[in-house]
């Protein structure tokens, strides 16, 4: 993830049904009028994301590679499944893991992750219900 900015994502991807390619970067400050995608919205918006999210204790994965798949829910979180590292912008391995929710609304506390704020925030987009 980029400091004040999108999730950087590079696997072999499925992104709400796109296949089409091996590197993303998807929106988590809540205003791309392309969403999931980035679209440099961020700056306009200022988003902040300061800070280095706390590591969590993670081992490493037994396989590194493979699909990730990554759902827009509605007007919600991203799902995300697959082998994934999550890195801060310093290159800090955050956790590892096969499933998680990723925030892509701005609001969260707990950034990257999801903590439900985007129902308070009336977070809208597009998604699986």
């Amino acid at each position: 993830m980029w400091q004040d900015g999108p999730l950087a994502v590079h696997a072999e991807l499925n992104i709400g049904g796109d296949t089409m390619s091996y590197r993303a970067t998807l929106c988590r400050c809540g205003k791309s009028f392309h969403k999931p995608y980035c679209d440099g919205m961020h700056r306009k918006a200022r988003f902040a994301a300061t800070g280095e999210p706390t590591p969590q204790k993670s081992e490493p994965l037994p396989v590194r590679n493979g699909p990730l798949n990554v759902t827009p829910t509605l007007n919600g979180p991203l799902h995300v499944e697959g082998a994934l590292e999550i890195c801060s912008a310093s290159g800090q391995t955050i956790t590892r893991t096969t499933e998680t929710w990723l925030c892509r609304c701005g609001h969260s506390k707990d950034k990257p992750f999801c903590d439900g704020s985007h129902e308070a925030a009336g977070f809208i987009a597009d998604g699986e219900a």
